[in-house]
């Protein structure tokens, strides 16, 4: 009779830890967007193929708004923090 509330208990950490990952996904993927802007910088006059390519890439990365992000995860885990709280009903409805 355990299993949903430790269920509810593991879906809750889930979702918490899926909001927290939001800023750290953002944080990462701003970085990885200027360090492939830097290393076209490195590759301009060595290879022009490869410095244009890590140019439009570096600019996609940080052309992507931080708020979608935010909120795209956001809607996950509180989706999944919602399904823990069902977890929850039915250990307390079977309890």
């Amino acid at each position: 009779m355990m299993i949903p509330l430790s269920l509810a208990i593991l879906l809750w950490v889930a979702g918490l830890y899926l909001l927290f990952l939001s800023y750290r996904f953002n944080r990462k993927l701003r970085e990885s967007g200027q360090r492939l802007l830097s290393h076209a910088e490195h590759e301009k006059g060595k290879d022009n193929s490869a410095s244009i390519a890590m140019t439009i890439e570096g600019k996609i990365l940080d052309n992507i708004p931080s708020y979608l992000i935010h909120m795209a995860m956001s809607a996950a885990g509180l989706l999944i923090i919602a399904l823990g709280f069902v977890a929850l009903a039915f250990y307390a409805h079977f309890h």
